[in-house]
């Protein structure tokens, strides 16, 4: 893998699309947080939402030649290997583009904090408590933002046409299925231990059991989500070249 190479791919990356990104995806945020935080058009946990969606829909942007038959031979032939592809996209979409959508949640709110100050001064301070609230914890907040990304990314390359679309589809299928997988276990369960008395006097319960493994669980989860899911990105990338 030649860093050069992925130096290269991230400038041209820059050269062709650095103004869309920033009229588009820097203007709108910073619009959306500043009118928010002065006028109160929009719920905070809103504009907070639109800025997550666009940075997991973001994947699809850096992967757009992958799409179409021509631009995805042109994409292919670059004088760069599969790896260093995928590699300046993670840099692109990870670091890039968190801080596109980063500087513009916080330019649009001081902005937003400003004009609001001048017009009601209780009202915007209370909005920055309903900021700290709505993140009341970045940890768990940032896990998700990168595991979404993570999904999308594998995706972005995985599917050939409308990524995000064949996403929500499949995600909805597994949900499904999962869910009538785990509502057959616990009725079996519940046939297989619980007397027919009880059951039919409804006087069964389901008692759950909090451990200390609850808190450091979901982001084990996330972080082996994440590197999965990169990982099979690489494979994938290997595969679409073949």
């Amino acid at each position: 893998m030649n860093i050069n190479n992925i130096i290269n791919l991230i400038k041209a990356y820059f050269y062709e699309n650095w103004q869309k990104d920033l009229l588009y995806s820097f203007a709108v945020i910073a619009t959306l947080a500043m009118f928010n935080m002065a006028f109160g058009l929009f719920n905070i946990s809103f504009v907070l939402f639109f800025a997550l969606v666009m940075m997991v829909l973001y994947p699809t942007k850096v992967f757009g030649n992958l799409y179409q038959s021509s631009s995805r031979m042109h994409y292919l032939t670059i004088p760069a290997s599969n790896e260093e592809k995928v590699v300046a996209n993670m840099l692109l979409v990870n670091v890039y583009f968190v801080i596109v959508v980063a500087l513009a949640l916080c330019i649009g709110y001081v902005l937003g904090y400003g004009i609001g100050y001048v017009r009601d001064p209780e009202m915007v301070n209370y909005k920055w408590e309903m900021i700290k609230e709505t993140i009341s914890d970045p940890g768990m907040a940032l896990l998700i933002l990168f595991t979404s990304t993570a999904v999308m990314f594998f995706a972005s390359i995985y599917f050939k046409k409308s990524p995000f679309w064949k996403l929500i589809l499949t995600g909805f299928v597994v949900s499904m299925v999962l869910g009538a997988i785990m509502a057959g276990t616990e009725w079996l369960n519940i046939v297989l231990t619980v007397p027919a008395e009880i059951r039919n006097g409804n006087y069964y319960k389901t008692v759950n059991y909090v451990t200390t493994s609850s808190e450091w669980f979901p982001y084990v989860v996330g972080c082996v989500s994440i590197v999965y899911f990169y990982a099979m990105s690489f494979l994938r990338m290997k595969e679409t070249e073949a």
